[in-house]
């Protein structure tokens, strides 16, 4: 079994080290495969997302995916995906977590998205950093309607240096995740992003990074190739979790309707700050 570190809650209240277990052999860095979603280490998680997705859609909330935002009772395959293995590895899912066990958590970029919610709804408290004024608006709005901590900012990553207690979180977050953002903004930016993200870690905190990838993705910036994957690496300056190189499968898929003839897939990556 594979051990990835993340955070329990003790009886006295404060959180102590414990561990998600993870079969030997599981790629934890690598590109899209729908069949992830029915492993054992995922299964559970995607099966609790979907129910989440259900309770908030009979609950009247609309969520955002790709800066759409409305009444969803479904999120497609591809970012259920990335959501999942983001929740599950990092051990912040339900089925995967302890009783009683809450996190800090840092969303960069995904106000109004089904993770900033799903993570309050267990308790956790959530700072969502996103420059769209109006989504930020939004969850702040539903987060107050629905009594979740959730507090969401336009600060910008990329022109200004936020430090973990100008955030509510002295000494840095448990978790940090990025959910398809990165690809959007525009080198140097990018590796500017990536720096201050990991800075923004507790010792001891993952990071989760999830990015277009393939020499057609039509986003902004997207990896193109395994030397760009390579240079957030470095700029996010943290050792990986699990097999320390991508693990690029060659599929290729028409994941944008937009662009139906560009095929790409998803990357992921788990990122731990030392103790």
């Amino acid at each position: 079994m594979n051990s990835v570190l993340s955070e329990r809650t003790n009886q006295s209240g404060t959180t102590a080290q414990a561990s998600v277990e993870l079969p030997a052999g599981l790629l934890v860095n690598k590109t899209l495969d729908y069949d992830d979603l029915s492993q054992p280490a995922f299964s559970s998680t995607a099966s609790d997302l979907r129910k989440w997705v259900w309770k908030w859609l009979f609950a009247g909330q609309p969520l955002g995916v790709n800066g759409s935002v409305k009444r969803r009772w479904y999120v497609r395959r591809h970012k259920m995906w990335e959501y999942t293995r983001g929740l599950a590895l990092s051990g912040t899912s339900r089925p995967v977590r302890a009783p009683g066990q809450k996190f800090t958590v840092l969303d960069v970029g995904g106000a109004m998205t089904m993770p900033v919610f799903y993570l309050a709804s267990l308790g956790d408290k959530v700072v969502c950093l996103d420059i769209s004024e109006k989504m930020t608006r939004q969850t702040t709005e539903i987060a107050r309607k629905r009594k979740l901590d959730v507090t969401a900012r336009t600060d910008n990553l990329v022109t200004t240096d936020v430090k973990a207690e100008d955030l509510g979180v002295p000494g840095g977050f448990d978790r940090v995740y990025c959910f398809c953002v990165i690809e959007h903004v525009v080198p140097p930016g990018q590796a500017i992003l990536a720096r201050r993200m990991a800075s923004l870690l507790k010792p001891g905190g993952l990071l989760y990074l999830s990015f277009d990838y393939g020499e057609n993705a039509p986003t902004e910036a997207p990896m193109y190739s395994m030397a760009h994957v390579d240079a957030i690496r470095e700029a996010i300056g943290l050792p990986l979790v699990g097999n320390q190189t991508l693990a690029d499968d060659g599929k290729r898929l028409p994941l944008n309707r937009r662009y139906p003839g560009k095929p790409y897939t998803f990357g992921c990556m788990l990122f731990k700050k030392p103790e």
